[in-house]
This record gives structure tokens, sequence and C-alpha cells, in this order.
């Protein structure tokens, strides 16, 4: 069951990488020297990011460290959403105002695909309090921490890269035809945060 739990730490670990949506990403940094020092800075803030993390669970039994793992990796799909919504309205509004003549059909589209990703993300926000408020093996402060340590490590890998808005009109007509294809996907996703406990719990009992 252990073995278990830490394949699933390792494999959130991958969803800690930055995700953008409709633009075009060069390397950061104006020399090979910034390059490095962005590159210290991210590994730094995820190495700080496993600390921390390790630190409690080492310190869990089975039950509570299942508990764990299922908030904290359900957090970080909630992080990794909440960054595509910001990229998915960053690029809505450079194509709108690059392309008026698309702006009503983008504003529309955009609004439809916010409302059903952003009802998803209240409800699995909501699912996440519950979770952190069901528990006595760490404090509120402590996981508090532990969000923003994730939310920052985000930030600071996706420093590493210049993103471009790609807003020419073919670029923002095919951003448009996959909204709806992305919009299924991040709900989907945040609809199987919901189980994972559940399903996880199951599991255990099997």
């Amino acid at each position: 069951m252990l073995s278990r739990i830490l394949l699933v730490f390792s494999l959130c670990a991958l969803w800690v990488v930055p995700v953008h949506f409709a633009y075009a990403q060069v390397g950061g940094g104006s020399n090979a020297d910034q390059s490095q020092k962005e590159q210290d800075l991210a590994k730094a803030q995820s190495d700080a990011l496993k600390e921390r993390v390790n630190t409690v669970m080492k310190r869990l039994d089975e039950a509570d460290l299942t508990h764990f793992m299922v908030m904290y990796t359900n957090y970080t799909m909630y992080s990794m959403v909440k960054a595509v919504r910001d990229d998915v309205s960053g690029a809505v509004s450079g194509c709108a105002e690059n392309n008026p003549e698309m702006a009503d059909d983008l504003n529309s589209k955009f609004s439809k695909w916010d409302k059903n990703v952003g009802d998803s993300m209240k409800q699995v926000d909501s699912n996440i309090k519950s979770l952190g408020l069901a528990q006595n093996y760490i404090t509120q402060n402590e996981l508090g921490m532990i969000y923003d340590l994730v939310d920052e490590t985000r930030a600071v890998n996706s420093s590493q890269f210049e993103k471009t808005p790609v807003t020419t009109s073919e670029a923002c007509e095919f951003m448009m035809s996959k909204m709806d294809e992305t919009q299924e996907n991040m709900v989907r996703l945040l609809a199987a945060t919901m189980q994972s406990y559940p399903n996880m719990l199951k599991k255990t009992q099997e």
C-alpha cells in the first residue's frame, strides 16, 4: 500500500510542471547564466516542496498517509486547472484584442468554458477544504503553507519560459475549436479528484 502511495506522489510531481494553453513558449533568460539561475531557483523551489511534503509523510500512519496524499494530489490538480484557466483567459483576451471580428465569438465561448470549469473548481475547492478540516495530523497553517508552495513552485517553473500569446486569426480559430475539448478534459480531471478519496479507501480495504 505504501508503495502505491509513493507512486502517486511521484506522478503528482509531474503536475507541478507549468501547463499553458494557446501560447508559444521559448526558453526564458537573456543568456546562459540567467537561464542557469532560473533553473537553480526552480530546483530549489521544487526541493523545498518535496522536503516539506516528505517531512509530513514520514510521521503518518498508513490511514493518515492515504488521506494526506489524496488531499495533496487533489490540490495539485486543482492548482494545475487554475493555471490553465488563467492561461486560457489570457489567450482569449489577446485573440479578441488582435482579432476584433472574432471578439464576440471568443468571449461567448470563453464565458461558457469559464462557467463550466469554474463551477467544477468550486466543488473541488470545497471538497479539499472539507478533507483538510476532517483530519488532525497537520495544522491548517502547515497545510496552507504546502498549498502555497505548490502554487509558488508552479509559478517559478513557469517563469523559466517566455510565454508569447499566439494571436494570429488561424491560431485563435484553432484555439476556439479546441475549447470544448479542453473544457471537457478539465471538468473530467476535476471530477476524478472528487472520487479519489473514496476510491483510495476502497482499495485499502480490499
